[in-house]
């Protein structure tokens, strides 16, 4: 997990979403899993919440999820990333 980039795509969900309280609480979860260290479980969780309710991230946030997985990706986060990619639009 790429930490800045992680910090960054987060950062970015809490600015785009401020008044969004579905994705506020998934936020929440995903920082209760991170203080616990998992942070790539954390961002997968948090993506597949975001794709089940068809929640669109902006394309930044998407590459930002993307750099975050870059150092070490799995079959999983890519599968994610590019589902995304299939549903963002702005």
């Amino acid at each position: 997990m790429v930490k800045d980039a992680y910090d960054m795509f987060f950062k970015n969900i809490s600015m785009q979403f401020h008044d969004d309280s579905l994705v506020n609480a998934l936020v929440e979860d995903a920082e209760e899993l991170a203080k616990y260290g998992e942070k790539r479980v954390a961002l997968e969780n948090f993506l597949e919440n975001v794709l089940a309710n068809e929640v669109t991230i902006s394309k930044e946030a998407v590459t930002l999820a993307e750099k975050a997985f870059s150092d070490a990706p799995n079959d999983y986060d890519i599968e994610l990333i590019n589902e995304l990619k299939k549903t963002d639009v702005t």
